[in-house]
């Protein structure tokens, strides 16, 4: 029998219930039902290829070399005013004016969520963990929410919907441990996180910090979404939340990678 596929609501208290799988094999194409059970999203056969190996420390020299671009890249996205020179001033120490001062504020906290993100991945012990997550959301989101650093009801307004979203962060990494390619582990983690927003605030950029984590402890460079690409970006991410399908958002990472 054919059964509707449950959606993905914003608010974790519209989740639907999910049957458990009789078969753990990972079919990428044709396993749309798992797919959704266990991360909340579906997505068809995609080209990881394109995002080429190189070595962690490789990949961690242009990470680091990389910073200010990163910083700005998604600070631009999500609207901050500054410009990528002043982002260099900024990070430098030197004050910038002619800003709002949240402008500021977001700018200098992403900045200290990647150089957490580096150090976490220099001494080994970035893991695709609750812990860490909280961690680097509790750095970007601090000037944004109260409840920075938690999981939708946990924090000020406390929810049994919490509940739903620590188990929808149990069954992603279930399946990422079960998905041999760290590229689309980190491309699952992104789109899954983006779709499902554990927090009150700062998903996206919380969701960017982990996916760069993943990707450059396994040797990979970091995916760098470029603000001149903003427009594609939001039409993936709408095709996302409307239907719940990452295909298109994983293919344009993808190719943000392939291009940088």
């Amino acid at each position: 029998m054919v059964t509707k596929q449950p959606r993905w609501a914003p608010d974790p208290e519209t989740y639907a219930d999910r049957k458990p799988t009789t078969d753990d094999t990972y079919r990428p194409v044709a396993d749309r039902e798992a797919q959704m059970r266990d991360t909340g999203i579906w997505w068809t056969e995609v080209d990881t290829a394109r995002i080429r190996p190189s070595d962690t420390e490789h990949a961690w020299r242009r990470f680091r070399a990389r910073l200010p671009e990163l910083v700005w890249n998604a600070a631009r996205l999500e609207g901050n005013s500054f410009t990528l020179p002043e982002v260099r001033s900024l990070l430098a120490g030197v004050t910038v004016g002619g800003h709002l001062a949240e402008d500021e504020l977001r700018v200098l906290a992403l900045n200290e969520a990647y150089c957490a993100l580096h150090d976490l991945v220099g001494y080994g012990t970035f893991r695709v963990d609750k812990s860490t997550s909280d961690r680097l959301n509790r750095i970007v989101a601090r000037h944004e929410t109260l409840d920075a650093g938690r999981f939708r009801g946990e924090g000020t307004l406390r929810r049994n919907g919490s509940e739903l979203l620590r188990a929808r962060f149990a069954t992603l990494r279930e399946r990422l441990a079960e998905t041999d390619d760290p590229r689309l582990q980190a491309l699952i983690y992104f789109c899954s996180a983006a779709r499902t927003r554990f927090y009150a605030d700062g998903n996206e950029r919380t969701a960017l910090l982990m996916m760069t984590g993943i990707l450059i402890s396994n040797g990979f460079d970091a995916v760098d979404v470029p603000y001149v690409r903003r427009l594609e970006l939001n039409h993936a991410l709408d095709a996302l939340v409307s239907t719940d399908d990452a295909t298109e958002l994983i293919a344009f990472l993808i190719d943000c990678a392939a291009s940088g």
